[in-house]
């Protein structure tokens, strides 16, 4: 299942644990807008946050430095997106 946002939408972990899943999906880019990884980290890590002890796989962003173009700049440190939901500039690189 995917839990862009660090949730699978339209059920409780608990369901998606009932239907079989071993591993939820999270979009790196999506988590870093909406909650914000300062979040996340204050609220216990991706884990405590999605309530899943199992595990999850994140995405690079990659997708997301192509296909919105528009909304970001490619440096050698990395690439800075304005949030398509305030503008607000988003800074990510291989560490970050």
């Amino acid at each position: 299942p995917v839990g862009t946002g660090g949730t699978v939408k339209a059920m409780y972990m608990d369901q998606v644990r009932g239907v079989g899943a071993d591993i939820i999906l999270g979009n790196t880019y999506h988590l870093m807008l909406r909650p914000g990884a300062e979040r996340v980290a204050r609220l216990g890590g991706l884990h405590e946050f999605a309530r899943w002890p199992h595990p999850i796989l994140t995405d690079s962003g990659g997708f997301q430095v192509m296909s919105l173009s528009k909304l970001r700049k490619l440096t050698e440190k990395g690439v800075t997106f304005r949030s398509h939901i305030d503008g607000a500039p988003y800074e990510m690189s291989p560490e970050r």
